[in-house]
């Protein structure tokens, strides 16, 4: 392979075509070229990367709340809990069930 990749692709726009290739050489710590990709470097994009999975579960967790809390206005128990499963949240929790529905 050619030691200057960057030079056979159209930059930027490549990039997010072969975006299986970069996680692989990502996962791998080996550039596209080759060389290897410095373990601090790989380290710091994982974090970063986890913490953006994170902030996106933070956004699911706030989107279940909301609809509980204005959901069980509109919805019965039984009713809310299951369009929560079938949505792929977990269902109603005990506490949520005492606040809202008691």
């Amino acid at each position: 392979m050619d030691s200057n990749i960057t030079e056979e692709f159209d930059l930027p726009e490549a990039l997010d075509a072969v975006p299986e290739s970069i996680d692989r050489a990502i996962n791998d710590g080996i550039d596209l070229n080759g060389s290897p990709l410095p373990k601090e470097m790989v380290s710091f994009y994982k974090e970063v990367m986890q913490k953006e999975a994170d902030r996106i579960c933070r956004v699911r967790v706030a989107m279940r709340k909301k609809i509980i809390a204005t959901g069980s206005k509109h919805f019965d128990q039984e009713t809310l809990d299951k369009r929560l499963i079938d949505a792929g949240w977990e269902g109603l929790k005990a506490a949520e069930i005492a606040y809202f529905f008691s």
